[in-house]
């Protein structure tokens, strides 16, 4: 009786209904709290889910997931200022045919023009801006659009669509907006992370279309990064099993004795050397400084340029100057000679036919004669051997090139002390060549031998032999071979005499380019020049050419 008292008293008054209103009220209250929190969990998770690498796609979908729970949303779009134009650039759910343009008399557009931050409400059945962004097939009835600014400038819009009439309060823009200015943020990350990726992709593009070997290393020689081209003097890095860049260009277990590093990082400055490798490679070395912002070194860049074919050229032209001031000499001194060995020549014949010349000064006009033919004939093989004018290549008794070769220098040679030995093979076959190129190899020969014989005290001689030679293939091949006793040459320098620039000897009795140019005539006849040397005994240097099937 009394609980109905009570009962009937609450009703009365309203404390009952109070009751009701208030759990009404915080049960409201506190879905609108868990809502906001989800909010702001949603806008955190963007900052921290999305990565800079993600595509425009990626990242509306990762928005998109949890975005109904928090705010009614049937359509997400993203749309994007690209020059001069507004593209829908990507929609959740997917629309077929993505990629469309935003019309100019389109509320965005009025949006970006004025510069100013608004939101748009579309309100049900206004149908002219879900046309404009061709929307009108989802069914939606309320939009939100709003910019996306970064540094007080409009880079594009999200828009949030629904299918419920006025779903949208003032709560919900807010937070539109909110969540517009943190995509805006991620989408801003993304382009300067695709502007550095680009830059950097354009960077290693460049330096590894490069032809030249290129590396970037610290200044404690470990290789940074490469350009992937390598110099046939070395292993491949993958077989150095170092990261060193004196074993991972040179295949050196230690530093260089001069480090071109050591030299960039003391002054600062590039340097530069010209090196040659085990294969005979010689390469042009550049070391080049890089700065940090403090200016400070921190790097390297080593250049490696590959200048064999150019340093062979400088060869053949330096010689072929050398052999047009030869050519000049020699037409002078043959124009002044010939002259008065031709009188010397004709008196002393005219008085070989005189009669009642006695036996005595008979036989003195003949040995005139004979020395005078001979001096001419040493002369014409000087301008033979000095002359410019390219010669055919004909068929050629080496034979004949080895006795017109020693005609002309087997005098200075042995004038030097050196004893000189022919064994020329007798009925030798004819070779294909250039008589005055050949004349060339085997005199820079004959000078190598007796230069390799100076100061020695014991018996020096010089033997050059000729000879055929049939290799395991079945081919045959015309040998001269240059013989000596001299120095030798040591193992270090065996495969490198053949280099350009490279000579033992002091800087004014050679230029390291005779076996060089030798070795290209050589090759240029399809042959080649072996050499054999035992230090302290002695070198054979062998020019070895191939002989036709029709000249056998």
């Amino acid at each position: 009786m009394i609980d109905e008292k009570t009962r009937l008293i609450e009703n009365l008054t309203g404390v009952r209904s109070s009751k009701l209103n208030y759990y009404v009220e915080l049960k409201k209250r506190n879905r609108e709290i868990v809502i906001q929190n989800r909010r702001l969990e949603i806008i955190h998770q963007l900052g921290r889910d999305i990565n800079i690498d993600m595509s425009l796609e990626m990242i509306l979908k990762r928005v998109y997931e949890n975005l109904p729970l928090v705010i009614s949303c049937d359509f997400l779009g993203l749309v994007m200022l690209e020059g001069s134009e507004l593209r829908l650039v990507a929609t959740q759910p997917p629309m077929p045919g993505g990629g469309l343009m935003v019309p100019r008399n389109s509320l965005l557009w009025e949006t970006i023009r004025n510069q100013q931050e608004q939101v748009y409400l579309c309100i049900a059945g206004d149908g002219e801006f879900l046309d404009q962004l061709h929307l009108r097939e989802y069914e939606l009835c309320c939009l939100i659009a709003n910019p996306l600014r970064v540094k007080q400038n409009i880079i594009g819009m999200l828009v949030i669509g629904t299918r419920e009439s006025d779903a949208y309060s003032r709560n919900d823009l807010n937070f539109a907006r909110q969540l517009a200015d943190q995509l805006a943020i991620c989408i801003q990350n993304r382009r300067l992370y695709e502007e550095v990726v680009q830059a950097k992709r354009e960077w290693e593009e460049t330096f590894r279309a490069l032809a030249d070997p290129l590396l970037l290393t610290d200044l404690d020689y470990n290789v940074l990064l490469d350009n992937g081209r390598y110099v046939d003097s070395i292993d491949s890095p993958e077989q150095t099993g170092g990261k060193k860049c004196f074993r991972y260009l040179w295949g050196r277990e230690q530093k260089c004795e001069h480090c071109l590093l050591d030299e960039v990082c003391a002054t600062g400055k590039p340097a530069y050397r010209r090196m040659q490798t085990g294969t005979g490679k010689v390469l042009d070395v550049f070391y080049y400084p890089v700065f940090n912002d403090q200016g400070r070194i921190y790097g390297v860049i080593h250049h490696l340029k590959d200048v064999t074919a150019s340093v062979h050229m400088q060869a053949k032209l330096i010689q072929s100057a050398k052999l047009a001031a030869i050519g000049e000499m020699a037409a002078g001194v043959a124009h002044e000679l010939n002259s008065p060995l031709t009188v010397i020549i004709g008196n002393a014949q005219i008085l070989q036919r005189e009669p009642g010349t006695e036996h005595q000064a008979s036989r003195l006009l003949k040995d005139i004669v004979a020395c005078g033919l001979r001096c001419k004939k040493i002369i014409q093989n000087l301008l033979t051997f000095a002359r410019q004018e390219p010669s055919a290549v004909a068929p050629t008794d080496l034979n004949e090139v080895v006795e017109r070769v020693l005609s002309l220098i087997k005098y200075q040679i042995n004038l030097n002390g050196i004893s000189v030995y022919t064994d020329l093979a007798r009925d030798l076959p004819r070779v294909a060549a250039n008589g005055q190129q050949l004349d060339q190899v085997l005199i820079n020969l004959l000078l190598n031998a007796r230069d390799a014989l100076e100061g020695l005290k014991r018996e020096r001689y010089i033997r050059i032999s000729t000879g055929v030679r049939k290799s395991k293939d079945g081919r045959f091949y015309v040998t001269a071979a240059v013989e000596d006793n001299g120095r030798g040459i040591s193992p270090e320098n065996l495969s490198r005499v053949f280099d350009p620039f490279f000579t033992t000897k002091e800087a004014s009795l050679g230029t390291g380019l005779g076996l060089s140019v030798s070795l290209g005539i050589a090759q240029a006849h399809g042959g080649t020049i072996e050499v054999e040397s035992r230090p302290g005994e002695g070198s054979t240097f062998t020019l070895v050419l191939p002989l036709g099937e029709d000249q056998l």
